[in-house]
C-alpha cells in the first residue's frame, strides 16, 4: 500500500500524517534500524493514533482521518485548521518504531497476571495495579498535549 500523507489540506485517500522518509531519518537519528517494511508500519501505527479522543474536532466530516482539526489550542495558542502538529507526526513514527520492535499497541490484551507457578521453582506475581501492555512512553508523551483528558467541566 503506498502511503499518502495528510499535510492539513484534507488529501483525499490520506493514510498518513508522516511520511517514509520521516520515519526514515528520525529512527536514523537515533541508531535505530528498521526491519518491517516501513509504509505497513506507518499504517499500522495510524491504526493506533486514529483511536485516539483529539481536542477540537474535525476540520471536515469526509475527511478520512481525525486531523486537520478545527478549536485546537496548545499551550494557549490556537493551532491553524491547516496544521498538522508535529507531536503528532512524531508519536506515529514512535508507534511505528514499537510495531517494528514487535509491539502491537492494538493488540488483544490478555488478563492481568497476579501470580504463576512453573514447575515448582519460578515464580511471578504482578502488582494489581501492573498494566497489562508495554506502555509506550515516547509516543504517549508526544500525544499528551493533542488528546483529552478525563472530563473537562465549565461552569457558566
Amino acid at each position: 500500500m503506498a502511503i499518502v500523507i495528510e499535510n492539513g489540506t484534507n488529501v483525499p485517500g490520506a493514510n498518513s500524517y508522516a511520511s517514509e522518509a520521516a520515519l526514515a531519518a528520525y529512527a536514523s537519528a537515533r541508531g535505530v534500524s528498521i526491519a518491517g517494511n516501513v509504509a505497513e508500519i506507518l499504517i499500522k501505527a495510524m491504526d493506533a493514533l486514529e483511536y485516539r479522543n483529539f481536542i477540537g474536532s474535525k476540520a471536515n466530516f469526509d475527511q478520512p482521518l481525525q486531523w486537520p482539526r478545527l478549536g485546537v489550542q496548545i499551550d494557549g495558542y490556537t493551532i491553524a485548521s491547516n496544521t498538522i502538529p508535529a507531536d503528532l507526526i512524531s508519536s506515529q513514527v514512535e508507534l511505528a518504531l514499537a510495531i517494528d520492535g514487535g509491539t502491537n499497541p492494538l493488540a488483544n490484551q490478555p488478563r492481568e497476571t497476579i501470580s504463576e507457578k512453573i514447575a515448582g521453582v519460578i515464580e511471578v506475581e504482578y502488582s494489581t495495579s501492573a498494566r497489562s501492555t508495554t506502555y509506550l512512553a515516547a509516543a504517549e508523551a508526544k500525544l499528551s498535549r493533542l488528546v483529552r483528558h478525563g472530563v473537562r467541566i465549565v461552569r457558566v
